[in-house]
């Protein structure tokens, strides 16, 4: 019965092992949702980490977890303070976790910093090329996008006829009667000009391959912000739709374009 006794205890262990480090992984997470660690929280980590045997392949997908829920936590309100970020920093040292292991939070995070300047009113400052600038106008972003515009996509003739047709030959009838019918335009919203949109302290510019416009920040009556795109309607009442090419900096170019306004208002 000793060897029976001996499985029995070994995968009673297994079991208490796993209870335990599921436990400890669950601690790591809710210490991280708080968005910060204190030093004694770090100190009992690395002394659980040691009591439970957990080897850095254990550990590999969970820290990188548990510093992406810290991130959560500290993006809930939309930006990431520089105390926020220096506890991110605290939590990516405490955990061993490279750069490379969370690069794409590392770009997450770098935006979001740059909105939170941004709100805080410090535009950033950018060069353009090819863009005539006006005296004391400076450029603040510029976005990859198309012009969209309301086309024909198509054309079909839709009706019926009317009357009496007549077998004359094989194959081939003739009709007595009338055919009342209309032309249908089938219109869809489509890219017409692709390029960048330009956003300056006086200006919106869009610089295209086949169209371009640029409406000064005076002139701008409404802004209608879309998940991946704007639409800007200016003085005379004309409505112009960028679509950007990627969704990720909506929020920045509205930041951007809203303290860009105040400023020439002012």
């Amino acid at each position: 019965m000793g060897l029976f006794n001996d499985i029995a205890a070994k995968i009673a262990a297994m079991r208490q092992h796993s209870k335990d480090k599921k436990a400890f992984f669950q601690s790591l997470f809710a210490a991280a949702e708080h968005g910060k660690l204190t030093d004694e929280e770090i100190q009992h980590i690395h002394s659980r980490q040691a009591e439970l045997n957990l080897t850095d392949k254990d550990l590999k997908s969970i820290r990188v977890q548990a510093y992406n829920v810290a991130l959560h936590a500290a993006r809930n309100d939309g930006k990431v303070t520089a105390e926020e970020e220096t506890e991110l920093q605290k939590l990516q040292q405490a955990l061993n976790i490279s750069d490379v292991e969370i690069a794409t939070s590392k770009q997450e995070l770098a935006r979001l910093r740059l909105l939170a300047e941004i709100q805080d009113g410090n535009l950033p400052v950018i060069g353009v090329q090819d863009v005539l600038l006006q005296k004391g106008e400076t450029a603040h972003w510029i976005e990859a996008g198309n012009i969209l515009e309301e086309r024909v996509v198509n054309r079909r003739f839709v009706g019926g006829s009317q009357g009496m047709s007549f077998r004359i030959a094989k194959g081939v009838s003739y009709r007595v009667g009338s055919y009342r019918g209309h032309l249908v335009a089938d219109k869809a919203v489509v890219p017409v000009s692709a390029g960048e949109l330009i956003l300056t302290n006086k200006r919106v510019i869009f610089r295209g391959d086949a169209k371009s416009f640029n409406i000064r920040l005076d002139k701008l009556l409404e802004l209608h912000f879309y998940t991946d795109g704007v639409r800007l309607t200016d003085g005379s009442g004309k409505p112009r739709i960028v679509k950007f090419s990627s969704s990720g900096n909506t929020d920045i170019v509205g930041a951007i374009l809203s303290g860009a306004i105040n400023r020439y208002a002012a």
